[in-house]
């Protein structure tokens, strides 16, 4: 998996600069990159709702005098498949045009946001149980579960500028 990153990272640029291809006659090696870019910013997507679910399985077992505190906390980690799901349209949309920039901006979207929807939900899970104790407010756990969204917002940025 590392190297098939590390080509479309290194390779990916210099093969976007091809004219636009019949949408007929896309090569297998163009149509086998399309679709591991398409699972790749499908596991985007879905893991933006494992991380949901765990740090909501968090927030359920929050008292209930602490729910409103531990609300945001408990829903940021769902962000990352928005960035997904808007890259997946702009993916479709530049598919038949550029199938290398798609592939590429696929794998440049979706990794991050698997990775920082791990972390985020992991964070979102450890503030809430801080906010039950008594350790932290709000705000502290709004910064907190706010750092791992960066690297999701790096990933939708630089698959914005592939797609350019």
């Amino acid at each position: 998996m590392k190297r098939l990153v590390l080509f479309f990272l290194f390779c990916g640029p210099l093969m976007a600069q091809n004219t636009a291809p019949d949408p007929s006659t896309l090569a297998v090696h163009h149509q086998v990159m399309l679709f591991i870019s398409f699972i790749v910013i499908g596991i985007g997507i879905l893991s933006s709702g494992y991380a949901l679910s765990f740090s909501l399985s968090a927030y359920a077992a929050c008292e209930r005098d602490t729910r409103g505190k531990a609300f945001i906390p408990a829903v940021m980690a769902g962000s990352q498949g928005l960035y997904s799901f808007v890259i997946a349209f702009l993916m479709i949309g530049n598919m038949t045009t550029s199938p290398f920039k798609t592939a590429l901006a696929g794998v440049i979207c979706g990794l991050p946001c698997l990775f920082s929807s791990y972390g985020q939900a992991k964070t979102g899970a450890a503030c809430i149980k801080s906010i039950n104790n008594g350790q932290m407010d709000q705000g502290q756990a709004l910064l907190a579960t706010g750092v791992p969204e960066l690297y999701a917002l790096a990933g939708l940025g630089g698959a914005f500028l592939v797609m350019l």
